[in-house]
């Protein structure tokens, strides 16, 4: 009877370290999203509606004649409910200070969609931290008729205090192209 006992004990033992193990190998929690609302769901407007804004929160008016949130207009969004359109009645840049520390790199994070039914001239995204542009990306919609996300990650250093990160449109300015949705930055892991 004693030796069923310490078959048993030492099978539990077993089976706790597999389990206790294989918690070590878990993927490690989330970092922090230092960017403010951006998924773009505040202010909330009704599904199907577009409304352009002076500001909202979180984010500025870098120029152009307003902030344009789209709720399932011309495309679904990338995540949540709305997006931003970066020509609105005219081209338009948005911008917002990150909280970030000196010298530290972090992973910018956006989803960029080209208009359906708009041609890449229509549709040109620049992307700039600390005021330098880091990236510009361009895409021909004619033959979409639906939005088409893509997923854009950069490596980004921070300056300390905070760090201005902009998005502008850089296409033609015609009240139609350059979608943005689900922004983020995040400390890069290992730093």
């Amino acid at each position: 009877m004693r030796r069923e006992y310490l078959v048993i004990g030492l099978v539990t033992a077993v089976a706790g370290l597999v389990v206790s193990g294989s918690d070590a190998w878990a993927k490690p929690p989330p970092l922090p999203n230092l960017v403010r609302h951006g998924s773009f769901e505040r202010p909330r407007i009704p599904v199907g509606s577009s409304h352009s804004f002076a500001s909202i929160p979180g984010w500025h008016l870098a120029f152009g004649p307003g902030v344009e949130i789209q709720n399932h207009v011309a495309g679904d969004p990338a995540v949540g409910d709305q997006f931003v359109e970066l020509d609105s009645d005219a081209s338009s840049g948005i911008y917002q200070r990150v909280p970030t520390a000196a010298h530290r790199l972090y992973r910018l994070q956006f989803s960029f969609s080209p208009r359906p039914g708009t041609s890449a001239a229509e549709n040109v995204l620049v992307v700039r931290w600390r005021g330098r542009v880091v990236a510009t990306i361009s895409a021909d919609a004619r033959e979409l008729t639906h939005t088409d996300w893509r997923l854009y990650a950069l490596k980004v250093r921070g300056t300390g205090g905070a760090t201005r990160l902009e998005f502008d449109d850089g296409g033609a300015s015609n009240s139609v192209g350059t979608y943005i949705d689900g922004v983020s930055v995040m400390r890069w892991r290992g730093h």
